[in-house]
């Protein structure tokens, strides 16, 4: 989940987001399938996103490659690099600027276009839904409903209020730190049973590119979780993402691998299981003597976000808005307790360092493992009742993710696995 962007003057012009990056130069290799790898892997790379260190750089950001078809072909393709990998989410997003297949609109009953306002902590964005076929390592998905983001089919000038009103549009590669996301979270659809019904927050029937009304659709022409949708290893994802030290890293290389237990390199072994909320994807965090039941894990949050004022934050730079991190005087070492809905309990040790320090060494960092800030509440979301894992808690880890309805071998989901 897409949870704070972030800018400030650093040297370079530093945008720091928990969103992806897109197409251009970067620090690390471009992500593809290893070779000679298995066909259930796919490379994955955290590193300075779409613009490269000479323009705005994304931190704590993993990305892939994916590869899209019109419906039905196998020739009619584009591969995509710099998608986002998002365990807080569900679903396929792709920028209509990097875009260059004319894929065909997902239209309701009445031959309207259906369009979708996806909202975030800090803003939304706005795009109708079109249908692709998915290819990425040796997994495929076919007719997939896929939301195509700053479709100029579908300008900024006519999203509704309900859907403007989450703040500023990031409808561009530069706003949104992506050429996409890949939405693979526990759940199947982006929205379920809420938006089967009107009013809901996000699907638009528009008989004109100007004229919209919410509209109701069903769970199975919603947005939804491709790598669920795979013929076989279709159960969970795992990311497998090595260490990163205290200076952190100019970037990382890592894998995406599909199914829980489906295959010889896939399995728990070890990991204990935490389920998740059925309704939300919650569970528990103690910290500082308070139980926080609104808590989740998310590489696709950029830090650890989570409220302690006893840790300074940062303060603003060249009179421009202050960084959502944390900025202590030295690095604060702390520990905390993950508990699964299934009363499954872990301790976990993390550290915050200064924001400002980490970012202001002679190379630009793109992945830091001690990167935190205070959380922003939004809506009925309260962040003073929720600890946020983001991508640094993957560091060092294999975290599973098991998606609802579906059987493992650590049983059925949804649930996360450390």
């Amino acid at each position: 989940m897409r949870a704070i962007i972030a800018t400030a003057l650093i040297g370079a012009l530093l945008s720091s987001a928990c969103g992806g990056g897109g197409g251009g130069s970067s620090l690390g290799a471009q992500p593809s399938p290893p070779a000679g790898g298995a066909a259930n892997v796919q490379a994955i790379t955290v590193d300075a996103g779409p613009s490269g260190p000479t323009g705005s750089i994304d931190v704590n950001t993993v990305f892939t490659t994916v590869t899209i078809c019109m419906p039905g072909s196998t020739t009619s393709c584009q591969t995509i690099d710099h998608i986002q990998v998002d365990t807080g989410s569900s679903g396929l997003r792709i920028l209509g600027s990097v875009l260059t297949l004319s894929l065909p609109l997902q239209k309701d009953a009445g031959g309207n276009p259906i369009v979708e306002c996806t909202q975030f902590v800090d803003g939304f964005s706005w795009g109708p839904l079109r249908a692709a076929d998915l290819k990425i390592s040796g997994e495929s998905a076919a007719g997939l409903a896929v939301q195509v983001i700053g479709d100029q089919a579908y300008p900024e000038s006519t999203v509704p209020a309900a859907c403007s009103s989450a703040g500023r549009s990031e409808d561009t590669v530069t706003e949104f730190g992506a050429n996409g996301i890949l939405g693979v979270g526990p759940f199947i659809s982006d929205c379920g049973s809420g938006c089967t019904i009107v009013p809901n927050p996000i699907y638009y029937s528009c008989t004109s590119s100007s004229t919209c009304q919410n509209t109701s659709v069903a769970v199975a022409q919603q947005v939804s979780n491709p790598a669920s949708f795979f013929a076989t290893d279709n159960n969970g994802v795992i990311i497998e993402l090595p260490s990163v030290g205290a200076t952190g890293s100019t970037g990382l290389s890592g894998s995406l691998v599909f199914g829980i237990g489906t295959q010889g390199n896939n399995g728990l072994a070890s990991a204990q299981v935490f389920t998740v909320s059925s309704a939300d994807g919650s569970l528990f965090t103690a910290f500082n003597g308070r139980n926080l039941p609104e808590s989740f894990i998310d590489s696709g949050s950029n830090a650890f976000f989570f409220t302690d004022s006893s840790i300074a934050s940062c303060p603003s730079i060249n009179n421009m808005k202050a960084l959502p991190f944390y900025c202590p005087a030295s690095t604060a070492n702390l520990s905390a307790t993950i508990t699964g809905q299934n009363s499954v309990a872990a301790p976990v040790s993390f550290s915050i360092a200064n924001a400002n320090t980490l970012f202001s060494q002679s190379v630009i960092i793109t992945a830091a493992s001690d990167l935190g800030g205070p959380g922003i509440s939004s809506g009925s979301f309260d962040a003073t009742q929720s600890f946020d894992w983001g991508l640094p808690f993957y560091f060092g880890r294999n975290v599973f993710t098991a998606f609802e309805n579906s059987n493992t071998s650590g049983g059925p989901g949804p649930y996360f696995a450390f």
